[in-house]
């Protein structure tokens, strides 16, 4: 039997800004109402959301508050998908390090592979 890791509603959770960057506060905020109104999981800097422009250090921070806020309620995904393998795989070590429960990775876009080359 196959092992279900997660289910139910996942969200793909917005990243506020302010003149400084990243508002962790309202981040914060923001998962905890998530977590209040009975979500399964919290999906943190995927792609269909601002990831691409972060840089590095603003990631790692969105993640680690989003762990830290969670507390082990509900399961917390990180995206750490990107073009170059080596940083994708260099980078998913750090976020892992930071607690989360899973990671969101794609396909490496804009390199065209086959499906055997994904699998």
């Amino acid at each position: 039997m196959k092992k279900i890791l997660f289910k139910g509603c996942g969200t793909a959770i917005s990243t506020p800004f302010d003149e400084n960057g990243v508002n962790l506060t309202e981040f914060e905020r923001l998962v905890e109402n998530q977590i209040q109104n009975k979500v399964d999981s919290i999906i943190v800097c995927g792609t269909t959301g601002e990831a691409s422009t972060m840089t590095v250090e603003e990631k790692l921070a969105t993640i680690e508050c989003a762990v830290k806020t969670s507390n082990g309620r509900i399961p917390i995904i990180a995206g750490t998908g990107g073009n170059n393998t080596k940083q994708v795989i260099e980078y998913s070590k750090m976020v892992e390090n930071l607690g989360v429960d899973g990671l969101l990775i794609v396909t490496p876009y804009y390199n065209k592979c086959t499906q055997a080359r994904i699998n």
